[in-house]
Order: structure tokens, then sequence, then C-alpha cells
């Protein structure tokens, strides 16, 4: 995999919110692209940090434990992550890791967002 399969938008919504909209394949060659996002908006400020994974066509073992860097670096940050409109395919193997325990998952960003 390489890194241009990957892609992440931003968009701050309101005060504290911002939803990083990612399209590609997450895996261990691209998956510092996705967190080097995630902590730019956690450092900007925001409380709530939103994954729109709608896009995202693939995810291995590498993307699965980024998830988990990501809700602990947010915790630690007095923040939480959000995952809205996952292809039935991750949420799967979400699911089946038990990662939708520690994960919240949303099937819409605006449930997301709150």
């Amino acid at each position: 995999m390489t890194d241009d399969l990957l892609q992440v938008s931003t968009e701050k919504v309101g005060d504290s919110a911002t939803v990083l909209t990612v399209r590609g394949e997450l895996d261990r060659d691209s998956m510092h692209i996705l967190g080097a996002a995630a902590d730019a908006a956690l450092d900007a400020g925001a409380t709530r940090l939103v994954l729109a994974l709608g896009g995202l066509s693939f995810c291995d073992s590498s993307g699965l434990r980024l998830f988990v860097e990501m809700h602990k670096r947010a915790a630690d940050r007095g923040a939480a992550l959000h995952l809205a409109e996952l292809r039935p395919t991750v949420a799967t193997i979400i699911q089946v890791v038990n990662l939708d325990r520690m994960l919240a998952l949303h099937s819409t960003v605006q449930d997301a967002i709150g």
C-alpha cells in the first residue's frame, strides 16, 4: 500500500468538534496520515473528534491499533473519539475484536457530532 491511497480532509464543526473524512486504505504504510490529522485536530482544541469512515475501503490491524491509540490520545486531552458511517466490512472487523465496546460508533456524522 502507498500513502496516496489514504486521504483525510478536516472540517471544524462548531466550537469543539472536528470531522476527519477518511477515504482509501488504512494500513501500516498510511496510518501516519490519519494519526497526524487527528493530532493536529486535538492540538487545535477539538474536544469531539469524529472520523467519517464511509470512504474507508480497507483497514488492517494497524488501523485498528491506530483507532485505539487515537481513543487514548483524545481521552488524555479531555476529548472523545467517535467513528461514523462505517462500511459493513470495517464495522464487522471492529465488532469481531470487541473494539465496539471501547469506541463510540455512529451511523451518521450528524449523530456523532451530537
